[in-house]
């Protein structure tokens, strides 16, 4: 084991942090690494022991793995220089202590890896090994690492595409692997493997020793008397938000690149303007703060100040010419435009023979290949396993929907002067076919006189909707204008059904039934309807209640505490209706366990009142489990599900069924024959490849349109019975053709998939509503009052899918 100390100076005398066992996360996680690299080829360079033998393999942190036995007692070594250039850094000690027999590891010890509680697995082979893997990578000066596991690499890669790059913010798109090691089934014995798969990402280039303020310029239309309130600055705070700076004054400017460093979160005044209070209760402004406090005459007056948070949990202000860029960092999906994501998923999208050759030659280039290590580590080609590929479930077609709604009291809404002509009838003539009835709707147009005016003027429009009677809008919106997140927002806060349609969509109707047949098919599930019957024996001949929980993963409330969770099941009044909505809660290890009881059980009821059934079977599917919180699931979620039933009546015990999806792992399947392709929709791997211990699948529910299919796994983690894959498998795969809007299958069941889009709609609503409620009373700060105001469960539109 090894322990790494920095002893610093402070005020109050000296302080001695432990390194090697870091709990900071994102980039101060990896610089508390890079700390204790610097240290550990220290010790390599003055111990001979550490020089021979091995070899030796160091994850940076307190474990160092070695192939042989390392003959040596105690080691200790002090460092007074060349590991940090922290002004206040006084030394730093490195122990390493002899090993110990019990902590020796063989294959011997694969089967303890994997077990029904994974969080009580010995995980220490599979640390191992990943250890041992990323040891190339992080002796590689041209290899950047992300979050531990996946390695970019900043030189060009054999055989693969020129890099995108953008000149606004200056990006640019870098190639890179993910591996991980697991313990899978294997063929004849469990075994441990390692899998890959390519990444494509966005980063910031960005140069060192570069200002912030010298950054702002490779943005289109900036400059330094540019308004904070400008398009043009909006957008550059959405491009730069959370992005990391080096403080580069005071003390900190002989920090280097160890210096302090802070998140952007927002654009403040110009720093003349920008005023705070200091600790004593002195008014003052940046200007004035750096001038008398660092003896710094800022130069760029005009130009806002960066606002971040400070650790007591305020707000602290920096001036962008005394921050430095530290290049190369991921950009996140929040911070790209869409033409950035849409040109990096365009790129992703290798087709099977390709992702494979150039997951191959990233591998190679960024060093993922270990050295010479036989009789330890074999690197074989890839697994070959089978499978099975399930029928497609017939969709009973008809004259029009199976279930057709009547659009009653409802309007379109135009922009002045951006109507489409004829939109109506064309829309009449569809609703017609399909067998809809309907009554002529209110045209209605949205007035605003400029963009930042655009949201008043779409409450004054949902309010005299309101006064009116209407029960449904359709908005028809150029693109060049979003006005989509706002709408959805009065769509909850007025209780009155919308849809969103951009112009350029809208004006391929006349000519394009697969255009106008979408719309008029989303607009029939909004209001309650069902398009088609999917023939099966699951829904159709089994009282059974599905479920589908998802979490958020837009991360815009920044570091708030606030998650949301949405859910779905088939409560309405055919079992293959299925609806959702979304809860907010507190953000702990058991996020779903503060929504379970209320949302089963009132999926349960309502499910008894729409359809007088009482479900003899209840499946859940849940999304953002990892493979660390199964054991969760048999001790917390599965006794609250039960606990829910007997509420109900003391002795309902129904058939409980819990599944664990996931889409986040690394393995990629391919069909071998006649040359590498897809694997057709519907096929079933549940061998070799899957869990030791739990009853797993993976399973391929669409047809990639571009690229390569990447199949969803799906873990059974509880059953109160015994449970027959090939009906858990059969189920997923029909569920998979539910989705109603088209025809075609998704890749996840339809109740995972409303799920997911109602936790998105419900973080978008709590974001948008929080932001403009900013210092007044109408701010929330529990997760009960956003619920009870953010919320769809007391309205109209919260019995219906309203966001189909």
């Amino acid at each position: 084991m090894v322990a790494i100390y920095y002893v610093f100076q402070t005020p109050e005398g000296e302080f001695r942090v432990e390194m090697s066992n870091s709990r900071r996360k994102g980039d101060d996680y990896q610089r508390d690494l890079a700390m204790c690299r610097g240290v550990y080829r220290r010790a390599v360079e003055h111990y001979p022991q550490l020089q021979t033998g091995g070899p030796f393999f160091y994850d940076s942190q307190n474990s160092l793995w070695s192939l042989s036995q390392l003959n040596t007692e105690k080691l200790s070594f002090t460092i007074y220089e060349g590991v940090t250039n922290l002004s206040n850094f006084i030394k730093a000690d490195f122990v390493l202590y002899p090993i110990e027999v019990a902590k020796e590891l063989s294959t011997n010890d694969i089967e303890n890896t994997a077990t029904l509680a994974p969080a009580d697995a010995d995980k220490r082979l599979h640390q191992a090994i990943a250890t041992i893997l990323a040891d190339g990578p992080k002796a590689n000066p041209d290899v950047i690492t992300v979050n531990g596991t996946t390695h970019y690499s900043v030189r060009p890669v054999m055989g693969a595409q020129e890099a995108i790059w953008f000149p606004n913010g200056d990006r640019s798109s870098l190639l890179g692997v993910t591996r991980a090691v697991k313990t899978m089934e294997g063929f004849e014995k469990q075994g441990v493997f390692m899998s890959n798969d390519m990444r494509i990402s966005l980063f910031h280039t960005g140069r060192s020793h570069m200002t912030l303020a010298d950054y702002f310029r490779t943005f289109q239309g900036f400059h330094y008397h540019l308004d904070r309130n400008d398009v043009v600055a909006r957008n550059m705070l959405k491009a730069l938000k959370n992005f990391r700076v080096l403080l580069s004054y005071g003390k900190h400017a002989r920090d280097g690149n160890d210096a302090k460093t802070i998140p952007i979160r927002g654009f403040g005044r110009k720093p003349m303007d920008q005023e705070f209070t200091l600790p004593d209760g002195t008014l003052t402004n940046v200007y004035e703060y750096f001038r008398n406090r660092y003896n710094v005459e800022l130069e760029l007056t005009e130009l806002w100040t960066i606002e971040s948070t400070v650790q007591s949990g305020g707000v602290g202000y920096y001036p962008p010419e005394l921050l430095r860029v530290i290049p190369n960092q991921k950009v996140s999906c929040q911070q790209m435009t869409p033409q950035e994501q849409s040109a990096v998923i365009r790129r992703s999208a290798a087709k099977p023979h390709e992702r494979i050759q150039t997951t191959d030659n990233v591998a190679a280039a960024v060093g993922l290949v270990p050295r010479d290590l036989s009789g330890f580590l074999q690197i074989t080609e890839p697994l070959v396993v089978s499978g099975i590929v399930l029928k497609d479930p017939i969709v009973q077609n008809c004259e029009g929907f199976y279930n057709a709604m009547r659009q009653e009291k409802w309007g379109i809404v135009f922009l002045p002067y951006q109507t489409v002509r004829n939109a109506e009838n064309v829309l009449f003539e569809e609703m017609h076919r399909s067998g809809m009835a309907f009554d002529e709707p209110r045209i209605m147009y949205l007035e605003p006189d400029n963009q930042f005016q655009g949201e008043f003027q779409i409450h004054r429009l949902f309010q005299e909707a309101k006064d009116n009677g209407i029960k449904f809008l359709l908005f028809i919106i150029p693109s060049s204008i979003d006005y989509q997140t706002e709408v959805k927002v009065c769509e909850q806060y007025y209780d009155i059904l919308t849809q969103y349609v951009k112009k350029e969509t809208a004006l391929k109707m006349r000519h394009q039934r697969d255009t106008r047949a979408n719309i008029i098919q989303k607009m029939n599930m909004k209001l309650g309807g069902l398009n088609f019957k999917v023939v099966n024996d699951y829904l159709d001949k089994e009282n059974l209640l599905i479920m589908g929980y998802s979490l958020s993963k837009t991360p815009e409330l920044g570091d708030s505490e606030v998650t949301t969770v949405g859910y779905a099941s088939n409560f309405m009044d055919h079992p293959q209706k299925f609806a959702g909505s979304y809860k907010f809660v507190e953000r702990t290890d058991e996020t779903f366990s503060t929504i379970i009881h209320e949302t089963l059980r009132h999926s349960l009821q309502k499910a008894r009142r729409a359809r007088n059934m009482r479900a003899e079977k209840v499946v859940i599917y849940f999304n953002g489990i990892s493979e660390g919180q199964l054991a969760m699931v048999n001790e917390v979620y599965a006794p609250q599900c039960i606990e829910t039933f007997q509420s109900l009546r003391k002795d309902y015990a129904p058939e409980l069924i819990i599944l664990a999806a996931s889409k986040t792992h690394n393995e990629r399947l391919y069909l071998d024959s006649r040359g590498v392709h897809n694997l057709p929709i519907g096929t079933i791997v549940d061998t070799t490849i899957v869990s030791p211990v739990f009853n797993e699948f993976y399973h391929v529910g669409a047809k990639a349109i571009q690229g390569t299919a990447k199949p969803v796994k799906y873990t059974v983690v509880y059953s109160n019975r015994p449970v027959k894959m090939e009906w858990v498998e059969g189920l997923t795969n029909t569920l998979c053709h539910e989705h109603q809007i088209i025809k075609s299958p998704i890749s996840i069941p339809v109740p995972l998939y409303i799920a997911a889009e109602c936790a998105k709609r419900g973080c978008a609503i709590l974001e948008h509503r929080q932001r403009l409620a900013v210092g007044t009373r109408n701010f929330l700060t529990t997760v009960a009052e956003m619920n009870r105001n953010y919320g769809y469960d007391e309205t109209h539109c919260g019995r219906t899918r309203y966001n189909a």
